[in-house]
């Protein structure tokens, strides 16, 4: 196998899959990790299968170390949430990293977008990510939205996202996915969750995954993200105890590094 740019290898028991209007959610590692998170909880609670790998001479230049003792190259994975009682099936897409690059993020996100166009036959993707307000967040946080369609943005308005009241800029494949569905004639939205200080922030891909479940008709137990919020919360209490102030805090679990957004 050749990697150049972005290569995406489909799983040879799925090549010929046809699929129900398919939706796209993609989560990569990011601010407070929460769109890795929200995706990653989503590929746990339900039966999902992968249909296809994407490699790039982009990513880090490193193998992950498996517990089998193997290694494998750092990748992005789309998995398939198989429904037939649903509208639409669901495709969820994760990966270990970002793109470092500028060339990097606009050769990765175009081929996700054609991918999702030509060979799935995609028209609608959600991107999930972290919205950084700079305060604590403790409670249940705001989800902020933004689209490249107005229609798309009735349809978050009316789900309890907040549209146009976030500002700045949208780095990394949570923002690029956008411009290139719209070039593309995809709806698309970026789904951001309030997030402050954490490295995982638990509360705001809670906030996502509430929104989700409305979104796609989806029923999605909560309970592990209830406990690591009960995690990050006791260990925030922990560390201010300690040291009198407020620091940046990383729960007792296997993390991915942050890369924008």
């Amino acid at each position: 196998m050749d990697i150049k740019g972005a290569t995406i290898v489909w799983n040879k028991d799925f090549k010929n899959i046809k699929l129900n209007d398919p939706i796209l959610i993609v989560g990569f590692p990011g601010i407070g990790n929460v769109g890795k998170l929200v995706v990653e909880h989503l590929k746990l609670e339900f039966v999902t299968k992968r249909i296809a790998t994407l490699y790039s001479n982009h990513f880090p230049f490193v193998v992950l170390m498996k517990r089998d003792g193997t290694t494998r190259l750092v990748s992005s994975r789309f998995y398939l949430l198989k429904d037939n009682d649903k509208k639409h099936d669901i495709v969820l897409l994760t990966g270990d990293a970002q793109a470092s690059t500028t060339e990097g993020q606009y050769e990765i996100n175009n081929a996700i977008v054609k991918f999702f166009k030509t060979q799935l036959k995609g028209h609608l993707i959600y991107t999930i990510a972290g919205y950084s307000t700079g305060r604590d967040i403790q409670t249940a946080a705001k989800v902020f939205g933004n689209v490249n369609s107005k229609k798309l943005a009735e349809v978050l308005k009316k789900n309890g996202v907040l549209i146009g009241e976030s500002k700045g800029f949208i780095y990394g494949s949570a923002g690029m996915l956008l411009a290139f569905a719209k070039m593309n004639k995809i709806d698309a939205a970026c789904i951001m969750g309030e997030t402050g200080m954490l490295e995982i922030d638990a509360t705001a891909a809670k906030s996502i995954l509430k929104i989700l479940a409305k979104l796609l008709n989806l029923k999605i137990n909560l309970r592990d993200i209830d406990k690591l919020i009960e995690e990050t919360a006791k260990a925030v209490k922990e560390i201010e105890k300690q040291t009198g102030m407020h620091q940046i805090v990383q729960p007792n679990l296997e993390s991915n590094p942050s890369y924008i957004r």
